[in-house]
Protein backbone atom coordinates (compact mmCIF):
# COMPACT_ATOMS: atom_id res chain seq x y z
CA UNK A 1 0.00 0.00 0.00
CA UNK A 2 1.30 3.52 -0.88
CA UNK A 3 2.72 5.79 1.79
CA UNK A 4 0.70 8.92 2.61
CA UNK A 5 1.81 12.31 1.25
CA UNK A 6 3.86 14.23 3.80
CA UNK A 7 1.91 17.51 3.33
CA UNK A 8 -1.30 15.84 4.51
CA UNK A 9 -2.01 15.19 8.19
CA UNK A 10 -3.49 11.73 8.53
CA UNK A 11 -4.41 11.07 12.15
CA UNK A 12 -4.77 7.91 14.20
CA UNK A 13 -7.16 8.77 17.04
CA UNK A 14 -6.40 6.54 20.02
CA UNK A 15 -8.88 5.99 22.90
CA UNK A 16 -8.41 3.85 26.00
CA UNK A 17 -10.36 3.17 29.20
CA UNK A 18 -9.91 0.68 32.06
CA UNK A 19 -11.17 0.15 35.61
CA UNK A 20 -7.96 1.73 36.98
CA UNK A 21 -8.77 5.01 35.23
CA UNK A 22 -11.99 5.46 37.17
CA UNK A 23 -9.95 5.98 40.34
CA UNK A 24 -8.46 9.33 39.31
CA UNK A 25 -11.87 10.97 38.90
CA UNK A 26 -11.10 12.33 35.43
CA UNK A 27 -11.70 9.34 33.19
CA UNK A 28 -14.33 9.65 30.48
CA UNK A 29 -16.01 7.09 28.28
CA UNK A 30 -14.68 5.79 24.98
CA UNK A 31 -17.58 7.53 23.21
CA UNK A 32 -16.72 10.91 24.77
CA UNK A 33 -13.03 10.48 23.92
CA UNK A 34 -13.99 9.67 20.34
CA UNK A 35 -16.03 12.89 20.07
CA UNK A 36 -13.23 15.04 21.56
CA UNK A 37 -10.64 13.59 19.18
CA UNK A 38 -12.96 13.86 16.15
CA UNK A 39 -13.80 17.52 16.93
CA UNK A 40 -10.10 18.35 17.41
CA UNK A 41 -9.13 16.82 14.07
CA UNK A 42 -11.90 18.69 12.22
CA UNK A 43 -10.94 21.99 13.84
CA UNK A 44 -7.28 21.50 12.84
CA UNK A 45 -7.98 20.20 9.33
CA UNK A 46 -6.68 16.70 10.07
CA UNK A 47 -7.93 13.68 8.19
CA UNK A 48 -8.91 10.84 10.53
CA UNK A 49 -7.63 7.52 9.22
CA UNK A 50 -9.28 5.48 12.00
CA UNK A 51 -10.32 5.45 15.65
CA UNK A 52 -8.38 2.88 17.67
CA UNK A 53 -10.28 1.89 20.82
CA UNK A 54 -9.01 -0.22 23.72
CA UNK A 55 -11.93 -0.52 26.12
CA UNK A 56 -11.13 -2.40 29.33
CA UNK A 57 -7.33 -2.47 28.93
CA UNK A 58 -4.89 -1.20 31.53
CA UNK A 59 -2.45 1.54 30.68
CA UNK A 60 0.36 -0.06 32.71
CA UNK A 61 1.55 -1.99 29.65
CA UNK A 62 1.22 -1.77 25.86
CA UNK A 63 -0.14 -5.25 25.25
CA UNK A 64 -3.40 -3.87 23.81
CA UNK A 65 -4.95 -4.99 20.50
CA UNK A 66 -6.03 -1.57 19.18
CA UNK A 67 -2.70 0.00 20.17
CA UNK A 68 -0.78 -2.73 18.35
CA UNK A 69 -2.95 -2.27 15.24
CA UNK A 70 -2.35 1.49 15.34
CA UNK A 71 1.44 1.06 15.58
CA UNK A 72 1.36 -1.42 12.70
CA UNK A 73 -0.56 1.08 10.54
CA UNK A 74 1.93 3.79 11.54
CA UNK A 75 4.82 1.51 10.60
CA UNK A 76 3.21 0.90 7.22
CA UNK A 77 3.03 4.66 6.57
CA UNK A 78 -0.76 4.85 6.72
CA UNK A 79 -0.78 7.58 9.40
CA UNK A 80 1.67 10.30 10.34
CA UNK A 81 0.00 11.64 13.51
CA UNK A 82 -1.26 10.09 16.72
CA UNK A 83 -3.84 12.05 18.71
CA UNK A 84 -4.97 11.17 22.26
CA UNK A 85 -7.12 12.99 24.80
CA UNK A 86 -4.22 13.10 27.31
CA UNK A 87 -0.99 11.29 28.12
CA UNK A 88 -2.69 8.85 30.49
CA UNK A 89 -4.84 7.52 27.59
CA UNK A 90 -1.65 6.67 25.70
CA UNK A 91 -0.15 4.83 28.69
CA UNK A 92 0.55 4.89 32.42
CA UNK A 93 4.02 3.29 32.54
CA UNK A 94 6.28 6.34 32.54
CA UNK A 95 9.47 4.66 31.21
CA UNK A 96 7.73 3.03 28.25
CA UNK A 97 5.66 6.16 27.49
CA UNK A 98 8.87 8.21 27.55
CA UNK A 99 10.56 5.76 25.19
CA UNK A 100 7.67 5.99 22.71
CA UNK A 101 7.56 9.79 22.82
CA UNK A 102 11.31 10.40 22.67
CA UNK A 103 12.62 7.47 20.59
CA UNK A 104 10.08 5.26 18.82
CA UNK A 105 7.66 7.84 17.36
CA UNK A 106 10.37 10.37 16.33
CA UNK A 107 12.27 7.57 14.53
CA UNK A 108 9.06 6.69 12.66
CA UNK A 109 8.40 10.33 11.81
CA UNK A 110 5.12 10.29 13.74
CA UNK A 111 3.74 13.48 15.22
CA UNK A 112 2.25 13.05 18.72
CA UNK A 113 -0.55 15.18 20.18
CA UNK A 114 -2.05 14.92 23.70
CA UNK A 115 -4.88 17.46 23.72
CA UNK A 116 -5.55 17.79 27.46
CA UNK A 117 -1.86 18.06 28.37
CA UNK A 118 -1.11 20.59 25.58
CA UNK A 119 1.57 18.34 24.09
CA UNK A 120 2.39 18.57 20.37
CA UNK A 121 5.72 17.26 19.09
CA UNK A 122 5.48 19.67 16.09
CA UNK A 123 6.16 22.58 18.45
CA UNK A 124 9.61 21.24 19.32
CA UNK A 125 11.40 18.23 20.73
CA UNK A 126 9.59 16.57 23.62
CA UNK A 127 12.99 15.89 25.22
CA UNK A 128 13.02 19.45 26.60
CA UNK A 129 9.48 19.49 27.99
CA UNK A 130 10.21 18.74 31.65
CA UNK A 131 6.52 18.47 32.54
CA UNK A 132 5.97 15.41 30.33
CA UNK A 133 8.02 12.93 32.42
CA UNK A 134 6.52 14.43 35.60
CA UNK A 135 3.00 13.94 34.22
CA UNK A 136 3.87 10.40 33.16
CA UNK A 137 5.06 9.58 36.67
CA UNK A 138 1.82 10.94 38.12
CA UNK A 139 -0.17 8.97 35.54
CA UNK A 140 1.63 5.81 36.68
CA UNK A 141 0.92 6.66 40.31
CA UNK A 142 -2.86 6.28 39.86
CA UNK A 143 -2.97 2.55 39.01
CA UNK A 144 -0.25 1.89 41.61
CA UNK A 145 -2.27 3.67 44.29
CA UNK A 146 -5.45 2.01 43.09
CA UNK A 147 -3.79 -1.41 43.31
CA UNK A 148 -2.53 -0.67 46.82
CA UNK A 149 -5.94 0.49 48.03
CA UNK A 150 -7.70 -2.48 46.43
CA UNK A 151 -5.27 -4.93 47.99
CA UNK A 152 -5.65 -3.31 51.41
CA UNK A 153 -9.44 -3.43 51.09
CA UNK A 154 -9.27 -7.16 50.30
CA UNK A 155 -6.98 -7.79 53.28
CA UNK A 156 -9.37 -5.91 55.58
CA UNK A 157 -12.38 -7.83 54.28
CA UNK A 158 -10.60 -11.16 54.67
CA UNK A 159 -9.46 -10.31 58.22
CA UNK A 160 -13.08 -9.47 59.05
CA UNK A 161 -14.13 -12.95 57.93
CA UNK A 162 -15.62 -11.97 54.56
CA UNK A 163 -15.22 -14.37 51.64
CA UNK A 164 -13.73 -12.36 48.75
CA UNK A 165 -13.24 -15.07 46.14
CA UNK A 166 -14.99 -14.84 42.80
CA UNK A 167 -16.23 -18.44 43.06
CA UNK A 168 -17.24 -20.42 46.14
CA UNK A 169 -15.22 -23.61 46.76
CA UNK A 170 -16.78 -26.84 45.50
CA UNK A 171 -19.26 -27.96 48.14
CA UNK A 172 -20.22 -24.40 49.09
CA UNK A 173 -22.17 -21.57 47.51
CA UNK A 174 -22.33 -17.87 48.25
CA UNK A 175 -25.17 -16.93 50.56
CA UNK A 176 -27.99 -15.02 48.86
CA UNK A 177 -28.34 -12.89 51.99
CA UNK A 178 -24.63 -11.99 52.09
CA UNK A 179 -22.32 -12.75 49.16
CA UNK A 180 -19.32 -12.59 51.52
CA UNK A 181 -20.57 -15.62 53.47
CA UNK A 182 -20.52 -19.26 52.40
CA UNK A 183 -23.18 -21.89 53.00
CA UNK A 184 -23.30 -25.60 52.09
CA UNK A 185 -24.43 -26.39 48.55
CA UNK A 186 -26.77 -29.35 48.93
CA UNK A 187 -25.90 -30.56 45.42
CA UNK A 188 -22.18 -31.00 46.12
CA UNK A 189 -21.56 -30.76 49.89
CA UNK A 190 -22.15 -34.51 50.30
CA UNK A 191 -19.44 -35.21 47.72
CA UNK A 192 -16.85 -33.46 49.92
CA UNK A 193 -17.87 -35.52 52.98
CA UNK A 194 -17.79 -38.72 50.91
CA UNK A 195 -14.27 -37.94 49.60
CA UNK A 196 -12.90 -37.49 53.11
CA UNK A 197 -14.65 -40.67 54.27
CA UNK A 198 -13.14 -42.65 51.38
CA UNK A 199 -9.70 -41.47 52.51
CA UNK A 200 -10.34 -41.94 56.24
CA UNK A 201 -12.38 -45.11 56.42
CA UNK A 202 -11.75 -46.99 53.18
CA UNK A 203 -8.03 -46.21 53.00
CA UNK A 204 -8.32 -44.89 49.44
CA UNK A 205 -5.57 -42.74 47.98
CA UNK A 206 -5.99 -39.74 45.69
CA UNK A 207 -6.02 -41.79 42.47
CA UNK A 208 -8.51 -44.34 43.81
CA UNK A 209 -10.87 -41.58 44.98
CA UNK A 210 -10.64 -39.93 41.56
CA UNK A 211 -11.47 -43.24 39.85
CA UNK A 212 -14.49 -43.84 42.10
CA UNK A 213 -15.86 -40.34 41.48
CA UNK A 214 -15.35 -40.74 37.73
CA UNK A 215 -17.05 -44.15 37.69
CA UNK A 216 -20.01 -42.81 39.68
CA UNK A 217 -20.42 -39.90 37.24
CA UNK A 218 -19.92 -37.18 39.86
CA UNK A 219 -19.55 -33.79 38.19
CA UNK A 220 -16.11 -32.17 38.61
CA UNK A 221 -15.64 -28.73 40.26
CA UNK A 222 -14.68 -27.05 36.97
CA UNK A 223 -17.64 -28.53 35.11
CA UNK A 224 -20.00 -27.62 37.95
CA UNK A 225 -18.85 -23.99 37.92
CA UNK A 226 -19.33 -23.84 34.16
CA UNK A 227 -22.80 -25.35 34.53
CA UNK A 228 -23.83 -22.82 37.19
CA UNK A 229 -22.58 -19.86 35.15
CA UNK A 230 -24.18 -21.06 31.91
CA UNK A 231 -20.85 -21.67 30.14
CA UNK A 232 -20.07 -24.64 27.93
CA UNK A 233 -17.51 -27.15 29.18
CA UNK A 234 -15.45 -28.84 26.48
CA UNK A 235 -13.89 -31.61 28.60
CA UNK A 236 -15.52 -34.68 30.14
CA UNK A 237 -17.53 -33.21 33.08
CA UNK A 238 -17.12 -36.43 35.10
CA UNK A 239 -13.38 -37.01 34.67
CA UNK A 240 -11.67 -36.43 38.04
CA UNK A 241 -7.90 -36.40 38.47
CA UNK A 242 -5.38 -36.75 41.29
CA UNK A 243 -4.61 -33.02 41.41
CA UNK A 244 -8.25 -31.99 41.93
CA UNK A 245 -8.78 -34.58 44.67
CA UNK A 246 -5.57 -33.67 46.53
CA UNK A 247 -6.45 -29.96 46.48
CA UNK A 248 -9.88 -30.64 47.97
CA UNK A 249 -8.52 -32.93 50.68
CA UNK A 250 -5.94 -30.27 51.62
CA UNK A 251 -8.46 -27.43 51.79
CA UNK A 252 -9.19 -26.45 55.42
CA UNK A 253 -12.13 -24.33 54.24
CA UNK A 254 -14.21 -27.52 54.63
CA UNK A 255 -13.64 -27.27 58.39
CA UNK A 256 -15.56 -23.99 58.27
CA UNK A 257 -12.42 -21.80 58.26
CA UNK A 258 -11.97 -18.78 55.99
CA UNK A 259 -8.50 -18.96 54.43
CA UNK A 260 -7.39 -16.08 52.21
CA UNK A 261 -4.13 -14.76 50.83
CA UNK A 262 -2.68 -18.05 49.57
CA UNK A 263 -1.73 -16.23 46.36
CA UNK A 264 -1.24 -12.59 45.38
CA UNK A 265 -0.65 -10.55 42.24
CA UNK A 266 3.06 -9.76 41.81
CA UNK A 267 2.45 -6.02 41.19
CA UNK A 268 0.09 -3.64 39.41
CA UNK A 269 2.38 -3.94 36.37
CA UNK A 270 2.84 -7.70 36.55
CA UNK A 271 -0.46 -9.56 36.92
CA UNK A 272 1.23 -12.92 37.48
CA UNK A 273 -0.18 -14.79 40.48
CA UNK A 274 2.48 -15.91 42.98
CA UNK A 275 2.20 -18.22 46.00
CA UNK A 276 2.35 -16.74 49.49
CA UNK A 277 4.15 -18.47 52.38
CA UNK A 278 1.77 -20.02 54.90
CA UNK A 279 2.61 -17.44 57.57
CA UNK A 280 1.21 -14.76 55.25
CA UNK A 281 -2.19 -16.44 54.91
CA UNK A 282 -5.22 -14.86 56.56
CA UNK A 283 -7.10 -17.48 58.58
CA UNK A 284 -10.40 -16.85 60.37
CA UNK A 285 -11.56 -20.05 62.07
CA UNK A 286 -15.16 -21.29 62.38
CA UNK A 287 -16.53 -18.68 60.01
CA UNK A 288 -18.80 -20.91 57.89
CA UNK A 289 -20.80 -24.10 58.50
CA UNK A 290 -18.24 -26.95 58.25
CA UNK A 291 -18.78 -29.76 55.75
CA UNK A 292 -16.60 -32.19 57.74
CA UNK A 293 -15.59 -32.58 61.37
CA UNK A 294 -12.07 -32.08 62.70
CA UNK A 295 -12.06 -35.77 63.58
CA UNK A 296 -12.82 -36.77 59.99
CA UNK A 297 -10.14 -34.35 58.72
CA UNK A 298 -7.53 -35.88 61.05
CA UNK A 299 -8.58 -39.43 60.25
CA UNK A 300 -8.35 -38.81 56.50
CA UNK A 301 -4.88 -37.30 56.69
CA UNK A 302 -3.61 -39.97 59.08
CA UNK A 303 -4.74 -42.67 56.65
CA UNK A 304 -3.28 -40.88 53.64
CA UNK A 305 0.10 -40.75 55.41
CA UNK A 306 0.08 -44.39 56.49
CA UNK A 307 -1.61 -45.82 53.41
CA UNK A 308 -0.15 -49.11 52.11
CA UNK A 309 -0.41 -50.72 48.70
CA UNK A 310 -1.60 -54.26 47.99
CA UNK A 311 1.41 -56.59 48.20
CA UNK A 312 2.84 -58.52 45.27
CA UNK A 313 1.21 -61.67 46.64
CA UNK A 314 -2.25 -60.05 46.47
CA UNK A 315 -2.54 -59.91 50.27
CA UNK A 316 -4.32 -56.83 51.69
CA UNK A 317 -3.32 -55.77 55.19
CA UNK A 318 -6.42 -54.24 56.76
CA UNK A 319 -4.35 -53.19 59.80
CA UNK A 320 -2.06 -50.95 57.72
CA UNK A 321 -0.88 -47.97 59.75
CA UNK A 322 -2.57 -49.15 62.96
CA UNK A 323 -0.22 -51.65 64.62
CA UNK A 324 2.50 -50.20 66.90
CA UNK A 325 5.21 -51.62 69.14
CA UNK A 326 4.25 -51.27 72.82
CA UNK A 327 7.88 -50.63 73.83
CA UNK A 328 9.55 -48.42 71.18
CA UNK A 329 6.36 -47.00 69.63
CA UNK A 330 7.38 -47.72 66.05
CA UNK A 331 5.19 -49.57 63.54
CA UNK A 332 5.10 -53.32 63.28
CA UNK A 333 5.89 -54.37 59.74
CA UNK A 334 4.20 -57.33 58.08
CA UNK A 335 5.59 -60.09 55.89
CA UNK A 336 3.61 -61.20 52.86
CA UNK A 337 5.17 -64.64 52.28
CA UNK A 338 3.38 -67.21 50.10
CA UNK A 339 4.76 -70.21 51.96
CA UNK A 340 4.01 -69.25 55.57
CA UNK A 341 1.56 -67.29 57.68
CA UNK A 342 1.76 -63.51 57.47
CA UNK A 343 3.11 -62.03 60.68
CA UNK A 344 3.96 -58.67 62.23
CA UNK A 345 7.39 -57.79 63.60
CA UNK A 346 8.84 -54.63 65.18
CA UNK A 347 10.58 -52.47 62.58
CA UNK A 348 13.15 -51.22 65.11
CA UNK A 349 14.11 -54.82 65.90
CA UNK A 350 14.10 -55.74 62.21
CA UNK A 351 16.37 -52.85 61.15
CA UNK A 352 18.63 -52.32 64.21
CA UNK A 353 18.64 -55.63 66.07
CA UNK A 354 17.75 -56.95 69.52
CA UNK A 355 19.94 -54.40 71.34
CA UNK A 356 17.37 -51.73 70.40
CA UNK A 357 14.10 -53.64 70.78
CA UNK A 358 12.60 -57.14 70.78
CA UNK A 359 10.66 -58.75 67.93
CA UNK A 360 7.08 -58.38 69.29
CA UNK A 361 6.18 -61.19 66.90
CA UNK A 362 2.48 -61.86 66.31
CA UNK A 363 0.73 -63.59 63.43
CA UNK A 364 -1.82 -61.76 61.34
CA UNK A 365 -4.46 -64.38 62.18
CA UNK A 366 -3.89 -64.02 65.93
CA UNK A 367 -4.14 -60.25 65.82
CA UNK A 368 -7.26 -60.48 63.66
CA UNK A 369 -9.00 -62.82 66.13
CA UNK A 370 -8.05 -60.76 69.20
CA UNK A 371 -9.17 -57.43 67.74
CA UNK A 372 -12.38 -58.91 66.32
CA UNK A 373 -13.25 -60.41 69.70
CA UNK A 374 -12.51 -57.15 71.54
CA UNK A 375 -14.54 -55.11 69.07
CA UNK A 376 -17.49 -57.49 69.23
CA UNK A 377 -17.43 -57.30 73.03
CA UNK A 378 -17.46 -53.48 72.90
CA UNK A 379 -20.24 -53.37 70.31
CA UNK A 380 -22.33 -55.91 72.19
CA UNK A 381 -22.02 -53.82 75.37
CA UNK A 382 -23.24 -50.76 73.47
CA UNK A 383 -26.14 -52.70 71.96
CA UNK A 384 -27.30 -54.14 75.29
CA UNK A 385 -27.18 -51.00 77.40
CA UNK A 386 -25.82 -47.74 76.02
CA UNK A 387 -26.07 -45.86 79.32
CA UNK A 388 -24.31 -48.61 81.29
CA UNK A 389 -21.58 -48.78 78.64
CA UNK A 390 -21.17 -45.01 78.81
CA UNK A 391 -20.92 -45.07 82.62
CA UNK A 392 -18.41 -47.94 82.60
CA UNK A 393 -16.13 -46.32 80.05
CA UNK A 394 -16.18 -42.95 81.79
CA UNK A 395 -15.28 -44.59 85.11
CA UNK A 396 -12.45 -46.52 83.48
CA UNK A 397 -10.85 -43.48 81.90
CA UNK A 398 -11.19 -41.52 85.13
CA UNK A 399 -13.91 -39.09 84.08
CA UNK A 400 -16.50 -37.89 86.57
CA UNK A 401 -20.13 -38.86 86.09
CA UNK A 402 -22.83 -36.35 85.20
CA UNK A 403 -23.34 -35.33 88.84
CA UNK A 404 -19.62 -34.77 89.21
CA UNK A 405 -19.57 -32.62 86.10
CA UNK A 406 -22.38 -30.44 87.45
CA UNK A 407 -20.52 -30.07 90.75
CA UNK A 408 -17.41 -29.05 88.83
CA UNK A 409 -19.40 -26.43 86.92
CA UNK A 410 -20.75 -25.05 90.21
CA UNK A 411 -17.25 -24.81 91.72
CA UNK A 412 -16.07 -22.96 88.61
CA UNK A 413 -19.01 -20.55 88.88
CA UNK A 414 -18.27 -19.93 92.59
CA UNK A 415 -14.59 -19.38 91.92
CA UNK A 416 -15.36 -16.96 89.07
CA UNK A 417 -17.59 -14.98 91.46
CA UNK A 418 -14.84 -14.98 94.09
CA UNK A 419 -12.31 -13.54 91.62
CA UNK A 420 -14.79 -10.82 90.67
CA UNK A 421 -15.34 -9.99 94.37
CA UNK A 422 -11.59 -9.81 94.98
CA UNK A 423 -11.23 -7.44 92.04
CA UNK A 424 -13.96 -5.22 93.49
CA UNK A 425 -12.31 -5.41 96.91
CA UNK A 426 -9.05 -4.17 95.42
CA UNK A 427 -10.90 -1.25 93.79
CA UNK A 428 -12.42 -0.32 97.16
CA UNK A 429 -9.03 -0.49 98.86
CA UNK A 430 -7.60 1.80 96.20
CA UNK A 431 -10.47 4.28 96.64
CA UNK A 432 -10.00 4.26 100.44
CA UNK A 433 -6.30 4.91 99.95
CA UNK A 434 -7.00 7.86 97.68
CA UNK A 435 -9.48 9.24 100.24
CA UNK A 436 -6.86 9.01 102.99
CA UNK A 437 -8.68 6.26 104.89
CA UNK A 438 -5.76 3.85 104.48
CA UNK A 439 -2.08 4.59 104.98
CA UNK A 440 0.43 3.67 102.29
CA UNK A 441 1.73 0.80 104.40
CA UNK A 442 -1.72 -0.60 105.20
CA UNK A 443 -2.85 -0.28 101.58
CA UNK A 444 0.26 -2.08 100.37
CA UNK A 445 -0.22 -4.96 102.83
CA UNK A 446 -3.93 -5.43 102.14
CA UNK A 447 -3.61 -5.03 98.37
CA UNK A 448 -0.75 -7.55 98.22
CA UNK A 449 -2.82 -10.11 100.14
CA UNK A 450 -5.78 -9.43 97.86
CA UNK A 451 -3.68 -9.81 94.70
CA UNK A 452 -2.06 -13.01 95.97
CA UNK A 453 -5.44 -14.55 96.78
CA UNK A 454 -6.76 -13.51 93.37
CA UNK A 455 -3.75 -15.05 91.61
CA UNK A 456 -4.26 -18.37 93.46
CA UNK A 457 -7.94 -18.33 92.57
CA UNK A 458 -7.23 -17.63 88.90
CA UNK A 459 -4.66 -20.45 88.74
CA UNK A 460 -7.14 -22.87 90.32
CA UNK A 461 -9.87 -21.68 87.94
CA UNK A 462 -7.67 -22.43 84.95
CA UNK A 463 -7.05 -25.97 86.28
CA UNK A 464 -10.76 -26.59 86.86
CA UNK A 465 -11.70 -25.30 83.39
CA UNK A 466 -9.15 -27.65 81.83
CA UNK A 467 -10.54 -30.51 83.91
CA UNK A 468 -14.08 -29.65 82.80
CA UNK A 469 -12.92 -29.51 79.20
CA UNK A 470 -11.47 -33.02 79.52
CA UNK A 471 -14.71 -34.25 81.05
CA UNK A 472 -16.79 -32.75 78.25
CA UNK A 473 -14.43 -34.15 75.60
CA UNK A 474 -14.71 -37.60 77.18
CA UNK A 475 -18.50 -37.39 77.27
CA UNK A 476 -18.58 -36.28 73.65
CA UNK A 477 -16.12 -39.01 72.69
CA UNK A 478 -18.25 -41.76 74.19
CA UNK A 479 -21.34 -40.41 72.42
CA UNK A 480 -19.48 -40.32 69.10
CA UNK A 481 -18.28 -43.90 69.58
CA UNK A 482 -21.80 -45.06 70.38
CA UNK A 483 -23.16 -43.35 67.27
CA UNK A 484 -20.42 -44.82 65.07
CA UNK A 485 -20.92 -48.28 66.59
CA UNK A 486 -24.63 -48.47 65.76
CA UNK A 487 -24.06 -49.61 62.18
CA UNK A 488 -21.71 -52.44 63.26
CA UNK A 489 -23.79 -54.02 66.06
CA UNK A 490 -23.78 -57.53 64.54
CA UNK A 491 -20.13 -57.56 63.45
CA UNK A 492 -18.97 -60.87 61.95
CA UNK A 493 -15.68 -59.91 60.29
CA UNK A 494 -13.23 -57.03 60.10
CA UNK A 495 -12.42 -54.80 57.16
CA UNK A 496 -10.45 -51.60 56.65
CA UNK A 497 -13.48 -49.32 56.92
CA UNK A 498 -14.56 -50.71 60.30
CA UNK A 499 -11.05 -50.51 61.74
CA UNK A 500 -10.41 -47.01 60.46
CA UNK A 501 -13.74 -45.74 61.78
CA UNK A 502 -13.46 -47.23 65.26
CA UNK A 503 -9.77 -47.88 66.01
CA UNK A 504 -6.99 -45.33 66.32
CA UNK A 505 -4.12 -47.74 66.94
CA UNK A 506 -3.26 -51.22 68.25
CA UNK A 507 -0.36 -51.66 70.67
CA UNK A 508 1.38 -55.07 70.70
CA UNK A 509 3.62 -56.12 73.58
CA UNK A 510 6.46 -58.61 73.63
CA UNK A 511 5.45 -62.25 74.10
CA UNK A 512 6.37 -63.50 77.59
CA UNK A 513 6.70 -67.16 78.59
CA UNK A 514 6.42 -68.28 82.22
CA UNK A 515 5.15 -71.20 84.25
CA UNK A 516 1.56 -70.44 83.32
CA UNK A 517 2.25 -70.33 79.60
CA UNK A 518 2.63 -67.62 76.93
CA UNK A 519 1.30 -64.11 77.45
CA UNK A 520 1.19 -61.17 75.09
CA UNK A 521 -0.51 -57.88 75.87
CA UNK A 522 -2.52 -56.31 73.06
CA UNK A 523 -4.20 -52.96 73.66
CA UNK A 524 -6.76 -51.50 71.27
CA UNK A 525 -6.81 -47.70 71.33
CA UNK A 526 -10.35 -46.84 70.22
CA UNK A 527 -11.27 -43.60 68.57
CA UNK A 528 -13.09 -41.31 71.00
CA UNK A 529 -12.51 -43.68 73.96
CA UNK A 530 -8.81 -44.38 74.45
CA UNK A 531 -7.18 -47.72 75.31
Amino acid sequence: MKSIEQRRTIAACYCRLSDDDAQDGTSISIETQTKILGDYCREHSMEVFDFYKDDGYTGTNFNRPAFKRMMKDAGNGLVNTIVVKDLSRFGREHLQVGNYLQVVLPDMGIRFIAIGDDVDSDRGSLDYDLMIPIKNIFNEYYPADCSRKTRQAFVTKAANGEFIGSQAPYGYRKSEADKHMLEPDEQTAWVITWMFEMAAYHGYGYNKIARVLTERKIITPAAYQAQRSGRTYAKDPYEWNLCTVSKILANETYLGHLISGKRRIASFKNKKSVKQPEDKWIVVENQFPPLISKTLWNDAHERLKSRKRVSSTGFINIFAGLVKCADCGYALGITNAKTQSNYFICQTYSKKGKSYCSSHYITYETLYKVVLADLREMLQAVKENKEEFKKRVLQKIGTEDDAGRKLLEQVIADLTKKIEDLSNKYDHLYDDHLDGLLSDKKFREMSERCEAEQSRAEARLAELKEELGNVENSLQGVEEFINAAKQYEDLEELDKEILNRLVRSISVGQKICDDTGEHQEIRVNYRFLGK
